[in-house]
């Protein structure tokens, strides 16, 4: 059975819903946590809703947290979650009469991993990746990629949880495959979202809606 993914929404100034930015939170987390970013874009980005569904599995080290699959089985888990989140995408553009070019992807650290994989393995093209402290999981299922959507990956180079070189790994098997990859580090930034990763994050979506 398809579990339903609900959550927050922050609808846009604008009442015109021109595009959609789906996150996806990190492991241990929310929904709540990251739409806390889509007031600061919805300053620029004005007519873009942004969704952030919990994920589906509860998080045993943290009650009130979710997760979207093990983090003891990355590579046996990372599809479960696929079918509720296809589901999930499905609705937003039905409800808004969005297309797929117009829906970006927004993950962090394990949300960034599910980003990546769920979103190259559609068959129509996405408005974007975007990828936070995440990592490429399966890069020896590359071959399972059914669309060139083009990704941004930004990582802090002192990321004690996932590490630094995961982007750098990322880029490269992306690329491999002729996926445009658009990467920045940021020196002295751990695991997390500053301002700068923030601000590239609304240039890279706002370029793909132009």
């Amino acid at each position: 059975m398809t579990l339903e993914l609900i959550g927050p929404t922050f609808k846009p100034q604008n009442k015109i819903i021109e595009s959609v930015c789906v996150f996806f939170h990190g492991w241990g987390s929310n929904g709540d946590d990251l739409i806390s970013l889509a007031p600061i874009m919805s300053n620029t980005l004005s007519s873009t809703l942004f969704a952030s569904p919990n994920a589906p599995e509860p998080c045993p080290a943290n009650p009130s947290g979710r997760q979207w699959f093990d983090i003891m089985e990355r590579e046996e888990g990372i599809d479960k979650p696929i079918a509720s989140i296809r589901n999930y995408i499905s609705n937003l553009k039905k409800a808004y009469s969005i297309k797929n070019n117009k829906i970006f992807l927004f993950g962090f650290s394990q949300g960034a991993m599910i980003a990546l994989h769920y979103g190259l393995r559609e068959t129509e093209n996405f408005g974007g990746i975007l990828a936070f402290s995440g990592s490429l999981i399966s890069p020896q299922r590359c071959s399972e990629v059914k669309n060139k959507t083009d990704v941004l990956l930004v990582h802090g180079e002192l990321d004690e949880v996932v590490p630094f070189q995961e982007m750098q790994k990322a880029s490269l098997e992306l690329s491999n495959i002729n996926i445009n990859v658009e990467q920045h580090s940021i020196t002295n930034l751990g695991h997390g979202i500053d301002n700068f990763g923030i601000s590239k994050a609304i240039e890279f979506i706002k370029k793909k809606i132009n």
